[in-house]
């Protein structure tokens, strides 16, 4: 199975399961309904959807499709846990997925195919360690993020702190993380308030302080966007 390529027509049916090795999802044609550890979005040409390591799945077609299923792809460890499920494409990526069609029935050349899909770290955000680790100057970014994300941060700042110009750091971001720095910032703000929420009283006044998020209003707007239901329904629904 591994750093394997496949063309497939997905069914009118509900199939949930898992893997033991990473899978990427990315429709060809026709539009597809994914849902990955309970999030669910519907998926069609132009976006991906990474499911990593033994997470549960699964998929629902309503109409003719045809996907580039990509699996167990070298760069990307099998042991680390992608971040995000789905995505939008670069242009970039979208060009690159005719070849990569084309290698399903080109078994001539198996070194082919690895080299093809090694290119994907270019132009996918591979949830890949040694790839964050390959820049220490993201590393350290992300480093400063992660520890301080309740400081207030603009990219010129961070930039400077790593010894690099905005639109650099902001493409090492993109490029290897598949999101901004403050998309970056965002998600982990809303990581720890799910975290207050789930194990203290606090208010959501006091949890958007905490966090670094403006006030409880802001907090209730990001975090019901970003995760689909309010933080008081989260709160209400947690784990005992």
């Amino acid at each position: 199975m591994r750093d394997s390529i496949e063309v497939i027509s997905y069914q009118n049916t509900a199939n949930a399961h898992l893997h033991n090795h990473t899978q990427i999802v990315l429709p060809l044609s026709g539009r597809l309904i994914l849902d990955v550890e309970n999030k669910q979005q519907t998926v069609q040409c132009g976006q991906a959807c990474f499911i990593s390591t033994s997470q549960a799945h699964t998929h629902l077609a309503q109409e003719d499709n045809l996907c580039l299923v990509l699996n167990a792809l070298p760069i990307w460890d099998s042991k680390i846990e992608s971040e995000f499920s789905f995505i939008d494409l670069t242009p970039q990526a979208q060009a690159y997925l005719p070849f990569l069609s084309s290698l399903v029935s080109d078994t001539s050349s198996r070194l082919k195919t690895h080299q093809a899909l090694n290119l994907l770290e270019h132009l996918l955000p591979i949830p890949q360690e040694k790839i964050v680790k390959a820049d220490a100057r993201l590393a350290k970014a992300k480093q400063l993020l992660d520890h301080h994300f309740e400081e207030s941060w603009h990219l010129a700042k961070l930039a400077s702190e790593v010894h690099l110009s905005p639109s650099q750091l902001a493409v090492l971001f993109k490029r290897h993380l598949g999101m901004t720095p403050k998309q970056y910032i965002l998600q982990r703000r809303l990581r720890e308030a799910k975290l207050w929420l789930s194990s203290s009283n606090k208010s959501l006044e006091e949890i958007a302080q905490k966090v670094g998020i403006s006030n409880a209003s802001a907090l209730v707007r990001l975090f019901t966007k970003h995760y689909q239901i309010t933080p008081g329904y989260y709160r209400a629904n947690r784990p005992r």
